[in-house]
């Protein structure tokens, strides 16, 4: 009895102290066994808890598992504590920590468990080493730690000097969806609903629509047609494993109106088709009364536009719904239609139409097939009036505006009086239609038109003549006046020349008569020429004409024999044509090429054995009349023009040296190579050399190193002509050198 009295006081002291599974075990081993050995036990036991109150580790390795948008599993290593409690914080670290001999009542849902603030509750509390928390936020970080203790009952011991914690942040879901149009009308409406969907995890989604008219669909994109109008909540649920989000937007379904309009029946000759003008001269009239039904929407500011279109390019907005009127302005066919637009909120949701087809009769009377004269001259008027209409059934009535009047499409009519006269025709067709025209004639004095005075004869090629008349802006006719009245005389015989006018109306033509004659023609042919002494004749075939030579003969021929201009000149009914040669006059060839001669080193002899309309033939094969001969030989020259033949030659010979000075008497600065500029030579030492012109003026002076003139003066070639030289230069002789001038012309050919 001593020994389970112990027991059991043992048990009730393990028990208080929070050894609960220790005191479990005592009693199996004692009821059990009942061992002596019990007690050695229990001996062991209180030594144990007088050193282990509180735990001494911690738990470790705190990781999380599978985590979702409202569920997270975290799991972690046990510290020695017998037990441990979770706490959860939401988005901040956790701020608490568990008070000594309190024990805390746990829930896996988290905010269901003890509550330590707003965000901050014990998820777990027990012997276990792994939770799953649930009913967590989306996209939220939450902080866990882990409080080893031991304890029972009311005596609880803590480790809170170090425990472990971790964050991690659940998945998001997001969803939107966009219909394809907002805003449709009842009568055809086809929403198309477009998710879009955005998720950190890799969850399977599933949707679930709501369209607010007891419908629903799981489809991804979703179809639906409303029968009825109204404005919809549309509610979208996306979801995967333990995540879900939900989206709400509104569609509207405008009501359709019935659109019908109608011609009023309480109004005499409302009818489809009029005519332009009435009878009593009034013009057509169409009264429309609106027959539609509107339909608007139970909520938000609803408006009807209503739109008529009368087809002429006239179109009214929102007047009275119950009638319109409309007079038309010109005839035709028109297409009435009347639009209604519904809007809710300034957006336009629905529309219907309805149209009529009117006519307006043509009008009885067409303008442009009136016709009659503007004005005619007094003598012998006769005014036709034709009125030009298709219809058969249409009955004319022409009032003249001078008191008289007559029925009929055609009708004449003679003016006794020079006046100005306001005409009217009235028109009925066999529908009734009536249509009126006015307009107005003149009938005019005759006017005065004549030709002013011109010549009654012209040679053909004479100089065009301006003709003069007294009435302006009329027309001429005929082919030798032109619209501004100048006459050219080409067509040969007899011209007769009108002129039409027409003033106000009344038309009158005058005439001038008058005679173009041929002015004679011939050729003399080309320029001649001729050999000095010689003679030619020259003849023009004159037939009846009269000639006169610039020789002075009067005969059909002239003899020629000088040099000059030779015209002849025929004349025939007043009519006067001259040609004209130019004849020329040469001498046969002839020229001097100069005596033999030696000439000395850097010389040459300048030739010009130009001749008229000579050939050149050299006997080096040169060709022309101009010649610089600066090379040793024997050169000889024949030149021929249809006057004869002259032959001559020369022999040159050219020293190898320089004779002193040797100073050119011409060149020819033209660029060909040769020639071209004026340098003196020779064995001598060249000082200075000016150049001056026939009136004193220098044109060139040498440098220091350079004694060659190119020709040019001022920045321009100088003109052909004989320039002078002054020259100073140095002449070697023994021991020495001797001081000498040279002065002289020199020619510039160009």
């Amino acid at each position: 009895m001593a020994i389970s009295l112990f027991v059991r006081l043992l048990l009730f002291y393990l028990n208080e102290i929070g050894c609960l599974q220790i005191a479990q075990a005592i009693l199996y081993i004692c009821i059990s066994s009942m061992k002596k050995g019990v007690i050695f036990f229990v001996l062991l036991c209180l030594a144990f808890l007088s050193k282990a109150q509180t735990p001494t580790e911690a738990s470790t390795n705190l990781v999380f598992g599978n985590k979702y948008c409202s569920e997270v599993n975290l799991s972690w290593d046990k510290g020695n504590g017998v037990s441990r409690i979770v706490i959860a914080s939401k988005n901040t670290a956790v701020s608490v920590l568990p008070n000594n001999n309190t024990f805390y009542l746990p829930s896996s849902i988290f905010g269901n468990g003890h509550s330590f603030s707003a965000t901050e509750f014990v998820v777990y509390n027990g012997t276990g080493n792994s939770v799953i928390v649930t009913n967590l936020e989306k996209n939220t970080t939450y902080f866990f730690a882990v409080f080893e203790y031991n304890g029972a009952g009311t005596v609880f011991n803590y480790l809170t000097t170090v425990y472990p914690e971790s964050s991690t942040t659940t998945e998001n879901i997001q969803a939107d969806f966009v219909p394809n149009d907002a805003y449709q009308c009842e009568n055809i409406n086809d929403f198309i609903f477009t998710p879009n969907v955005v998720q950190t995890g890799a969850g399977t989604l599933t949707y679930a629509w709501r369209f607010g008219d007891g419908t629903t669909s799981t489809a991804q994109v979703a179809n639906h047609v409303y029968t009825v109008g109204g404005i919809y909540d549309v509610q979208l649920t996306v979801k995967s494993y333990q995540c879900e989000t939900i989206v709400v937007k509104k569609d509207t379904v405008a009501p359709s109106p019935e659109v019908s309009f109608i011609l009023d029946p309480a109004v005499t000759g409302n009818t489809a088709e009029q005519c332009f003008l009435k009878p009593d001269g009034s013009s057509n009239y169409f009264k429309f009364t609106n027959t539609s039904r509107y339909g608007f929407l139970p909520t938000g500011y609803s408006y009807t536009e209503k739109k008529w279109d009368f087809g002429d390019g006239q179109i009214s907005f929102n007047i009275d719904d119950n009638f319109v009127n409309k007079t038309y302005l010109n005839p035709g066919v028109y297409t009435v239609r009347f639009t209604v637009d519904n809007t809710f909120n300034d957006r336009e949701y629905c529309t219907d139409s309805f149209e009529m087809e009117v006519i307006v009769r043509p009008r009885t009377i067409d303008t442009t097939k009136v016709i009659f004269d503007s004005a005619m001259c007094i003598d012998g008027n006769l005014f036709e009036f034709d009125h030009q209409t298709n219809d058969a059934t249409v009955i004319s009535l022409w009032n003249f505006g001078d008191g008289n009047a007559k029925t009929g499409n055609t009708v004449n009519h003679t003016y006794t009086a020079i006046s100005k006269y306001y005409i009217q025709l009235e028109a009925t067709d066999g529908a009734g239609c009536y249509d009126v025209y006015k307009d107005s004639l003149q009938v005019v004095p005759q006017p005065n038109n004549t030709i002013g005075s011109a010549s009654s004869r012209f040679c053909e090629g004479d100089t065009p003549v301006q003709l003069e008349v007294t009435i302006p802006n009329g027309k001429w006719i005929g082919d030798a006046v032109n619209d501004q009245g100048v006459f050219t005389p080409t067509i040969l015989g007899l011209n007769v020349l009108k002129y039409a006018v027409d003033v106000s109306g009344c038309r009158d033509t005058a005439e001038l008569i008058t005679t173009v004659y041929e002015r004679p023609f011939f050729e003399l042919g080309s320029d001649t020429t001729i050999c000095q002494g010689d003679t030619f004749e020259k003849s023009v075939e004159k037939g009846s004409a009269t000639i006169l030579w610039s020789t002075g003969s009067t005969d059909s021929f002239s003899l020629v024999s000088k040099s000059g201009i030779l015209w002849a000149e025929l004349g025939n009914n007043g009519c006067v044509y001259r040609d004209s040669i130019i004849v020329r006059s040469i001498e046969a060839p002839m020229f001097d090429l100069g005596s033999d001669s030696t000439l000395c080193g850097g010389s040459f002899r300048q030739l010009d054995v130009s001749a008229s309309d000579a050939t050149y033939t050299w006997s080096d094969g040169f060709d022309g009349p101009l010649r610089l001969l600066d090379k040793s030989g024997k050169y000889g020259l024949t030149v021929t023009n249809k006057c004869g033949t002259f032959v001559d030659s020369v022999t040159l010979d050219f020293l190898p040296f320089a004779c002193d000075i040797f100073i050119p008497n011409a060149f020819s600065p033209n660029g060909d190579g040769i020639n071209d500029v004026f340098r003196p030579s020779g064995n001598v030492t060249l000082k200075s050399m000016k150049i001056y012109n026939r009136w004193g003026e220098q044109v060139y002076e040498s440098s220091a190193d350079d004694f060659s003139w190119n020709g040019y003066y001022m920045n321009e070639l100088a003109k052909s002509d004989h320039y002078f030289f002054v020259i100073l230069y140095e002449k070697p002789v023994p021991n020495g050198a001797e001081q000498l001038q040279s002065s002289g012309s020199v020619f510039l050919m160009r």
